[in-house]
């Protein structure tokens, strides 16, 4: 497989369009930051961006008009305080009133499950009494069923597949052919990434395939499936990643204060996403010492010994 490694710039532009159903990986950590700045960048409209932990990177697409629908379990600032560009959007439709459609955590989980195994549906006990049950936005009956089990007769949750356009992950490495591995918190970032027709992978380094083969259980989604590699250093501040850098809650604190009010979001957006040409220039405003202060201590794992099996079975026909 020939290279897929292209710019950030390159990656939004040919495989992100107008209207697209996109797919935002991370919980927590892993979140696509540097993608979702050069979606803002490059002025992507009428987007509906599905995301299960919904943090500020949701409420920078709402704040900039880029989407008009979402789907997510919540968007908020983890300090913990309100997102201020989805309350403005909902509250008073600046820059115009988004639609949602809302689902707990495990139930968003298992609709990006059967989306990346091309089930019809995933039949499950959860939002049985809840009232998510009764509430549905833009995707009405496709959200959820009920029905009686064929087997026994109780109440089951039918949860149908979310399949999307493109989806964007921050990951720890990945090979030139987008071979992605990741660990640390993972949540519904494997099902979530595999249930997408188009893949961008934003690597916190490029390796060779070599070092993908040595740690294979660690690969959450194969070359194969991959549209896009992008090598995209502190990509997912100010969330983090795991080995690489730390929560950057000082960041979230000043996100919080400076996007309370609309000017202040606008101003924001000029300074921090607007203001730069790419996560370089971005990087450099955060600055060496913060820089440092987020860089973790080492801590490793113990190392496994998957074996290297040469023997195959026509080896013992005789």
């Amino acid at each position: 497989m020939k290279s897929k490694i292209m710019t950030m710039n390159k990656a939004i532009d040919e495989f992100i369009k107008d209207g697209d159903v996109v797919y935002l990986g991370g919980f927590i950590q892993h979140e696509p930051y540097a993608a979702v700045h050069e979606i803002i960048r490059q002025g992507k409209k009428e987007l509906t961006v599905s995301k299960s932990a919904g943090m500020i990177a949701l409420d920078q697409v709402i704040g900039a008009g880029c989407a008009s629908r979402i789907i997510t379990t919540y968007v908020w600032n983890p300090l913990p305080r309100p997102a201020h560009a989805l309350r403005r959007s909902i509250e008073k439709g600046i820059p115009h009133r988004i639609q949602i459609e809302e689902y707990s955590i495990l139930s968003l989980t298992l609709s990006y499950f059967a989306g990346a195994l091309d089930l019809p549906f995933v039949a499950s006990k959860t939002l049985l009494g809840s009232d998510l049950m009764e509430c549905s936005g833009f995707l009405g009956e496709n959200k959820l069923r009920i029905i009686e089990s064929p087997f026994n007769g109780e109440k089951v949750c039918l949860i149908p597949p979310l399949k999307h356009d493109v989806g964007i992950i921050q990951v720890q490495r990945a090979d030139s052919t987008g071979n992605a591995q990741a660990w640390g918190l993972i949540g519904d970032s494997k099902y979530g990434i595999n249930s997408c027709s188009k893949v961008i992978i934003c690597a916190e380094e490029i390796v060779d395939t070599e070092v993908i083969k040595k740690d294979p259980n660690r690969t959450i989604i194969p070359g194969f499936k991959v549209s896009a590699v992008v090598e995209e250093p502190w990509g997912a501040h100010p969330s983090y990643v795991s080995g690489y850098y730390d929560m950057d809650w000082r960041f979230f604190s000043f996100y919080d204060k400076a996007t309370e009010t609309l000017e202040g979001f606008e101003d924001y957006l000029k300074e921090w996403v607007y203001g730069v040409e790419d996560r370089s220039g971005y990087m450099k405003k955060i600055g060496k010492k913060n820089i440092g202060e987020l860089r973790p201590k080492p801590w490793s794992g113990n190392a496994v010994d998957y074996g290297y099996c040469h023997k195959h079975q026509e080896d013992y026909l005789l």
